[in-house]
């Protein structure tokens, strides 16, 4: 800027800067009193919510020219000049910055919550007034590089852990079971507690981290387990049952690893199960056939059996047909009233063990909704940990039924 070609004497001038970039500028001069006008340079351009008055506060007329105005001064001796514009300042990121060239020392104001990280000049002076920064620069070119609201470590690591603390908890609500996550997460919490913030942060991110591995681990037990489940009944199929109950309760206990979160030894055993149940075999064809045989007489007997007796003994009486059809009424109202937050395939699972006597197997909920073993076992979980359903083991496999509180 060319302050040469003004007509004036700068005698003061401060910036302040707002949050969204703009500036607010006030700029003092001296000026002749027998000039009847004069130019004055601005600072910036985009000029807004201009306002010249003289000494006494009388509002003075102005036309723009190339390089800032032409105040009509009418004999003032000063001009108080106020106004606003956006071309000052520019944002790459986070980063503010202020660019101007000043004729005088300049004041310059920072929004609320900004910090200087860097500076063109060394200052004159530094001090905060109502809460705001500022920074008094000499004359000359002037770079102020400022972020606004930039956050403590205390509040970085308050973030991770309710981030963590959030979807940790968004996790084991859909069945996972966190136990080393949530370890790592009242760690944080701790460490916060005794103000080691950077401590606290890399303990919730862990805790994030962590989260994210059992997942994955207990994603690939329930593929693993399923393979086996597959191959268990193939050979079951295909009467390949010699050592199968060895192999059975080998998959059970991965399946009681799978419940108990430990889903490392869960995927590693159930892969250990899918490989022994392709390679069963067939008991030995002396044995197969004496089983035959024992079984050919059995029902043999059973047939003769039931032959005489349905000689000597009168048909049975039919029961009424309202006993036949009389089944366990499960009261829907009061659980979904007492459930409000119950997800749809919730309300479907527990609406089809109300049309199956209360209760069924989980296998035949997996197969019902066509859902993974995985999706099953944390939907069960749910509704168990609600107090809606029990669970019970029978054999390998897994039987849900209503809570006792809800049956008619």
């Amino acid at each position: 800027m060319v302050h040469a070609q003004d007509e004036v004497t700068p005698l003061q001038l401060e910036i302040t800067l707002y949050s969204d970039g703009r500036a607010n500028v006030f700029y003092l001069t001296e000026v002749d009193p027998t000039k009847v006008r004069v130019n004055v340079s601005l600072f910036g351009d985009h000029i807004s919510s201009l306002v010249i008055r003289d000494e006494d506060g009388v509002p003075l007329g102005s036309t723009e020219t190339a390089t800032g105005i032409r105040v009509d001064t009418i004999g003032a001796s000063e001009l108080s000049i106020r106004y606003i514009t956006s071309s000052l300042t520019m944002k790459a990121g986070p980063i503010w910055t202020l660019n101007v060239t000043t004729p005088i020392e300049s004041k310059i104001t920072l929004p609320a919550g900004a910090t200087i990280i860097d500076i063109s000049d060394i200052p004159s002076g530094l001090g905060i007034t109502d809460g705001k920064q500022y920074v008094e620069l000499q004359p000359g070119e002037l770079s102020v590089y400022y972020i606004i609201g930039l956050p403590t470590i205390s509040e970085e690591a308050q973030d991770v852990i309710d981030e963590a603390g959030t979807y940790v908890a968004r996790k084991e609500a859909e069945g996972y079971i966190l136990s080393d996550a949530q370890s790592l997460l009242t760690e944080a919490q701790s460490l916060f507690s005794e103000e080691r913030y950077i401590e606290a942060k890399i303990s919730a991110e862990q805790a994030i981290s962590t989260t994210q591995s059992i997942i994955v681990h207990a994603d690939k037990a329930e593929d693993e387990l399923s393979r086996a489940e597959n191959a268990v009944d193939l050979a079951r199929e295909n009467g390949r049952t010699d050592g199968l109950s060895i192999v059975e309760a080998s998959l059970s206990t991965a399946q009681r690893f799978y419940d108990e979160g430990n889903y490392i030894e869960a995927e590693t055993l159930a892969r250990q199960v899918f490989l022994d149940a392709q390679v069963l075999k067939a008991p030995s064809s002396v044995g197969f056939y004496l089983g035959v045989l024992i079984l050919v007489a059995g029902a043999g007997v059973a047939a003769f059996y039931l032959w005489k007796k349905s000689q000597i003994e009168e048909p049975p009486v039919p029961k009424p047909q309202q006993e036949e059809s009389r089944t366990t009424e499960i009261d829907l109202d009061k659980i979904f009233w007492e459930h409000e937050d119950l997800r749809l395939e919730d309300k479907e699972v527990i609406k089809f063990l109300a049309e199956s006597n209360g209760e069924a197997f989980a296998t035949e909920i997996r197969n019902r909704f066509e859902i993974p073993r995985s999706s099953a076992w944390r939907l069960i979980r749910r509704l168990v940990n609600a107090g809606i359903m029990e669970e019970k083991k029978i054999g390998n496999q897994s039987l849900v039924r209503i809570n006792e509180k809800y049956r008619k």
